[in-house]
């Protein structure tokens, strides 16, 4: 279920795939915030602490959520945004035109070792890749068009 704010706002997920830098989930909930693509920002954990152990063994940081500011297409460029910034970065993986191999390094931004990011709203989901192919520009539009208020 999509929980939509009385103001017209949403909230959703984003989930980040691939071998993610621990800052990475921060750097994205900050870029989001700047852009003025979200109100609030939000980590959830993978998983609980063990009985005895502090809270700050949690480290494991997948999925972000995420309360809009303004519109669901505002939130996906700024993910890709946010994804092409590793591509460009010279500590990238520029060689692939692809995110970090999973060696740890990446962007300055914090995005090393992300490849993708899951928007998920209720049941429904959709993956941004950047760069994107022409197919899955037509996966997001479609989700845009689901999601977007009549």
């Amino acid at each position: 279920m999509v929980e939509r704010k009385p103001d017209g706002g949403f909230a959703c997920e984003l989930v980040l795939n691939g071998n993610a830098r621990a800052e990475a989930p921060t750097a994205l909930g900050r870029k989001l915030l700047e852009e003025g693509a979200a109100k609030k920002v939000v980590p959830i954990y993978v998983g609980e602490p063990a009985l005895g152990r502090r809270s700050g063994d949690l480290v494991e940081v997948a999925t972000l959520a995420v309360t809009s500011a303004g519109t669901l297409v505002a939130i996906i460029d700024t993910i890709r945004g946010w994804l092409t910034g590793e591509r460009n970065s010279p500590s990238g993986s520029a060689s692939s035109g692809s995110a970090s191999s999973g060696n740890g390094t990446g962007a300055a931004d914090g995005t090393g070792g992300v490849t993708s990011i899951t928007v998920v709203m209720g049941d429904d989901r959709v993956e941004i890749i950047e760069p994107s192919t022409a197919a899955e520009e037509r996966l997001v539009e479609a989700f845009v068009r689901r999601h977007s208020q009549s």
